[in-house]
């Protein structure tokens, strides 16, 4: 069976406040999915550029 390829957003939702993104410059990098790390228990948060489709992952306060 085929890994899964996560679906990231190609557009900032109305409502959401961006942050640039390192990579492109712009203000389109918005919060994406939760997670909590296996070994450690602490919860991450995706972050995505909506523009050129950057992934970054940040502990998120519980």
């Amino acid at each position: 069976m085929p890994a899964k390829v996560p679906w990231l957003p190609s557009r900032v939702p109305p409502g959401a406040s961006p942050e640039r993104c390192a990579r492109c410059q712009r203000l389109a990098v918005i919060p994406w999915t939760l997670r909590r790390d296996d070994r450690t228990k602490v919860v991450m948060r995706t972050w995505v550029c909506t523009e050129c489709q950057r992934v970054e992952e940040r502990p998120e306060p519980e």
